[in-house]
């Protein structure tokens, strides 16, 4: 028999189909994050421990404790008990991780554990995890652009490679790494494409169509860039000479190097506004015309749904660990002199969770054929 006499498709078409209801066609899901997240969290729990039981500071004390975790919820916990809980947490994260990347079939009970593990090592990373990296991330572009002409603001940038930064940036990458390995333990072990996400027997909850993730991602959306929009228009105002929410001291006294983090931070904020609203307007599908070389071709989906998680997971432990601040130092009672300077960072934990849905619903529009279970 040749190979295109037509019987051969008539009896390979239920093999395809077959193969697509146990999601296993010949583009298997990668599992390189997976080993990624099981080293990242492997070399991290070998220097927690070493650091734990030698309390050697040059090799975690400096780093696991920085004065930026002091001033959150960990504030009164001693450099001795954190570097030994952060030692636990590593431990239990390369566990969880390494489970997670190579284990297949599961109880119900396994699963729930491991899931149930792995939600406690993540919820420990965001109490490790203050508004340093947001901030990092919304004072860099001015930085950037003003270092070249003073000397001051080049200093600045080192706070960058300084322990504190790194760390809690390393925790970050850690958290994101095992999130996404929990996500695809979670779909594998409940009878869904670990890819896509899209059940083998087809009864995808109804939310998850196009037309249902348009609608609450457009709702997500817009509380996504309001709150963002909200804390821009503070500094900004700050810039000009507006004592919006802040005395007019403070406001009077921001001259020189003190004004690039009001204009870093306003800039950074309504720019991230802007962008936010293209998780479901047409230009965040398609390069709009006025963007020369680009106009007409379809947006990456990479391109939107990275940075808007990226930003959507800093944003939720910076927003923790201000108001945790504001609870100890007794700023949770904002007047007319205060309001602007930390009460729209209360609002942060509800502009990560809005961010990520609305940045879940534009991947739900978009996410198209799936390479490994041929849905979609």
């Amino acid at each position: 028999m040749t190979t295109d006499d037509p019987t051969t498709d008539l009896t390979s078409a239920p093999a395809g189909r077959a193969a697509r209801a146990r999601g296993t066609l010949d583009h298997p899901p990668p599992r390189r994050l997976g080993t990624l997240a099981v080293v990242w969290w492997g070399v991290g729990a070998a220097l927690a421990v070493v650091d734990a039981v030698t309390g050697r500071a040059e090799v975690g004390a400096a780093a696991v404790a920085p004065d930026a975790l002091n001033s959150g919820l960990l504030r009164d916990v001693p450099d001795g008990t954190l570097s030994a809980g952060i030692a636990a947490l590593a431990v239990l994260g390369a566990v969880v991780a390494a489970w997670m990347r190579w284990g297949r079939d599961a109880s119900r009970a396994v699963r729930a554990t491991a899931l149930a593990a792995a939600a406690v090592v993540l919820a420990g990373a965001t109490l490790l995890v203050d508004a340093t990296v947001l901030a990092g991330l919304g004072y860099l572009p001015a930085l950037l652009v003003t270092s070249a002409f003073s000397a001051e603001v080049r200093a600045k940038l080192s706070t960058y490679v300084e322990p504190g930064f790194l760390f809690q940036a390393s925790v970050l990458v850690g958290a994101v790494l095992l999130a996404v390995v929990a996500v695809r333990y979670a779909r594998r072990t409940a009878a869904a494409c670990e890819r896509c996400g899209r059940r083998h027997d087809g009864a995808d909850p109804a939310w998850t169509t196009p037309a249902a993730a348009a609608r609450w991602g457009r709702t997500a959306a817009l509380l996504a860039a309001a709150i963002p929009a909200f804390y821009g228009v503070t500094r900004i105002a700050w810039v000009l000479g507006i004592p919006l929410g802040f005395d007019r001291s403070s406001v009077e006294s921001m001259r020189g190097i003190h004004l690039v983090g009001p204009i870093g931070l306003g800039v950074f904020a309504l720019l991230g506004a802007v962008l936010t609203l293209g998780l479901f307007q047409r230009w965040g599908e398609v390069f709009p015309r006025w963007m020369a070389g680009l106009a007409g071709r379809r947006v990456p989906v990479g391109l939107a749904v990275v940075p808007a998680t990226l930003v959507a997971v800093a944003v939720l432990p910076a927003g923790l660990s201000m108001i945790a601040i504001g609870m100890q130092q007794g700023l949770m009672h904002l007047d007319a002199d205060t309001w602007g300077a930390i009460g729209p960072t209360f609002l942060w934990p509800l502009w990560s969770v809005a961010l990520g849905a609305a940045t879940y619903a534009y991947w739900l529009r978009r996410r198209g054929t799936c390479r490994t279970c041929g849905r979609g």
